[in-house]
């Protein structure tokens, strides 16, 4: 195999993320991101890079897996699709239609803990995965996410405002309809991700300090009033960890 590295791609249901990656570790600094509505930035990227061949972590939305395909095969790269459970990596799904990006994003903490956890993604969907001790995936839940909420409730409920972002106080009632959107949909999500942990914790049998990613990671994380470990790469460092493996 070259030693050039290779182009790894993370096709979320609404963000693009790549970077390259050597050695089954992502080159830091090569890490960037764009929705899937500006996929000309991650042409740009390719006609740029110095990779042989793309490892790509796909997803349900066939239009963007084709259009980037198209693109990689218009810059030269190779494509190698990893799919669940292909190539082996030391943590197994639970079961065989889990997401792709859900399954590489364990591999990691894995490697670095050796025992168990949970990973914690706040995208589109919010999930929450655990591995138990043995190093075993025993599942996990899947909800709505932050966007998904508000765009749930906003087109049912079509005369309410836009939710409000900024000088949000979770712990106090709000005194406008944009407020009150704005923390009570933050406040949901957040309410089932600490019930989840929760449930991780007793299946477990300890505390745990969970993962933490995603868009969204960040209005997740102000609210959640427990330790963290920060990680928005987890899913490009699974795929770094998949080349190896090809």
């Amino acid at each position: 195999m070259s030693g050039l590295p290779d182009c790894l791609i993370d096709l979320g249901h609404s963000r693009i993320k790549w970077a390259c990656g050597k050695d089954g570790r992502v080159v830091m600094g090569s890490e960037d991101a764009c929705s899937i509505d500006q996929i000309d930035r991650l042409q740009q990227a390719l006609t740029r890079n110095t990779c042989q061949r793309a490892l790509v972590s796909g997803q349900t939305n066939t239009d963007v897996l084709d259009a980037v395909t198209t693109l990689l095969q218009q810059t030269g790269l190779s494509l190698h699709a990893v799919t669940t459970g292909i190539p082996k990596l030391p943590v197994q799904p639970a079961y065989p239609q889990l997401g792709c990006d859900r399954w590489l994003a364990l591999q990691p903490p894995w490697l670095e803990q050796r025992k168990g956890f949970c990973v914690v993604d706040c995208g589109t969907a919010i999930t929450v995965d655990l591995v138990d001790d043995s190093g075993r995936h025993r599942g996990g839940w899947i909800m709505a996410g932050l966007s998904s909420l508000r765009h749930g409730l906003l087109s049912r409920a079509r005369r309410l405002p836009a939710p409000a972002d900024d000088d949000v106080e979770l712990s106090m009632p709000a005194t406008d309809s944009a407020r009150a959107i704005g923390a009570g949909t933050l406040l949901q999500a957040i309410g089932g991700i600490e019930q989840a942990i929760t449930c991780c914790e007793a299946l477990l049998g300890r505390p745990i300090v969970p993962y933490l990613g995603g868009g969204d990671a960040g209005l997740i994380a102000a609210g959640l009033k427990r330790p963290l470990l920060r990680d928005d790469q987890l899913v490009l460092k699974g795929l770094a960890l998949a080349a190896e493996c090809q």
